[in-house]
């Protein structure tokens, strides 16, 4: 049996669908979720080509059941669904006894060429734990341009996810977007609030994740929250607000928030040639941070400003080739009194070879504002300031290295 929104999607022919008042939206064992070729189930599936569907005029509010082990979501845009475009919708879906956290739900869940999704509001809420994408765009597998679920785009959009529960017996991830092998999506002027509560690394909140290549993120607001505000405890919920693993990505202009985690990483980059430039980035409350983890080579990290509250900071973690770290300013906000260890920039990996790393301002860091080796990078024109007896420049050593190692830093 048809929802009343589904049933008003497949049955008007005109390519701009008008939705007018509120859908209320309940599925259960008894509801029919359409099956698509990637064995996702979704509640409300779009077949057809050029299709606008305008919601400035509507609201909708879903209840989502778990009722099976597939994945799921509410709106699922089929392969061969070109050139949809979602636009001015609001929706708030509330998931209710989310208990097999092995598969996932996704607002929309997308596989199809040139989607677009313009000005909605999406919402999800769980008390329970489970694998939540506000947006997932699922590529399939890494192929030439111009085919499935390539030129996505998602734009002057508002994104808020969370999932609070008290139990944590079971690994669940939640994510703004997720974008699985799709090329040359953009991302731009999109407002995404992510938050997972937990006690450790098996439960993580993450902004956006992407591993497509040429990818476009620019003038973003993201923020990844792991619901722990005093940032004293390592054994809490995990905050990834950007995790770029795909090709020639270009990050640039965006606010970049971790925050209340157990471990906070603003930017978690291991795609080779990414461009990271002109963006604010804070790793706060916490007591392992990292603004910016990179293990991608060629990569330009140019022109932000990196902040942090982790009681043990590496502000730029570096284990990568020929990269450009340049005109930053890094600082830890935190106190050198309140901290156990402290760098601006750390790069000890055997990886660490070819990098320039030149005019950056790194300020209030407890032990050097650089840990790296000269011999095989070129390191220039940096300045430490308000950093006490910290050094500028040193090569690691085995006290350092002891010092720094994430297996020795513990909760307060």
């Amino acid at each position: 049996m048809m929802n009343q929104l589904e049933e008003l999607i497949e049955n008007t022919e005109a390519n701009e669908i008008k939705l007018h008042g509120t859908y209320k939206i309940v599925s259960n064992e008894n509801n029919h979720f359409a099956v698509g070729k990637s064995c996702m189930k979704g509640l409300i599936p779009i077949n057809r080509s050029d299709v606008v569907i305008e919601g400035s005029d509507a609201e909708i509010e879903a209840e989502i059941y778990d009722c099976d082990l597939r994945d799921k979501s509410l709106f699922f845009i089929q392969p061969e669904a070109r050139n949809v475009e979602f636009r001015n919708l609001k929706i708030r879906v509330y998931l209710k006894n989310a208990v097999h956290t092995e598969r996932l739900f996704a607002l929309i869940y997308n596989t199809a060429y040139a989607t677009k999704i313009n000005k909605c509001l999406f919402e999800v809420y769980t008390d329970r734990q489970g694998n939540v994408a506000a947006v997932y765009n699922n590529g399939n597998h890494d192929t030439h341009m111009n085919t499935r679920a390539d030129n996505f785009t998602v734009n002057n959009c508002n994104i808020t996810i969370l999932c609070k529960t008290e139990e944590y017996e079971k690994e669940c991830t939640v994510y703004g977007i997720y974008n699985n092998l799709a090329n040359s999506i953009c991302v731009s002027d999109t407002y995404i609030y992510v938050a997972n509560k937990g006690k450790g690394e098996r439960q993580k909140a993450v902004g956006i994740y992407t591993n497509g290549r040429f990818g476009r993120f620019v003038n973003n607001n993201i923020k990844a929250n792991g619901l722990h505000n005093l940032g004293f405890d390592k054994e809490e919920a995990y905050a990834e607000a950007f995790i770029n693993d795909g090709l020639y990505s270009i990050i640039s202009s965006n606010n970049i928030v971790s925050e209340w985690a157990g471990r906070s990483v603003g930017l978690k980059n291991s795609g080779d040639y990414a461009i990271v430039s002109g963006n604010k980035i804070l790793s706060t409350h916490t007591i392992c941070g990292r603004c910016i983890e990179n293990t991608g080579n060629a990569v330009r990290i140019t022109g932000n400003i990196l902040t942090t509250t982790s009681r043990n900071a590496r502000i730029v973690d570096l284990n990568a080739l020929h990269c450009v770290i340049a005109d930053n300013h890094l600082e830890v906000l935190m106190p050198p009194s309140e901290c156990p260890s402290g760098c601006g920039i750390y790069a000890t990996g055997d990886r660490c070879i070819g990098n320039i790393v030149h005019d950056n301002v790194i300020r209030n860091v407890k032990d050097s504002g650089i840990i790296m080796n000269e011999k095989n990078n070129v390191i220039q024109n940096n300045r430490l300031f308000d950093s006490g007896d910290a050094v500028a420049l040193c090569a690691a050593d085995e006290t350092l290295i002891a010092k720094f190692d994430e297996r020795n830093i513990k909760s307060y």
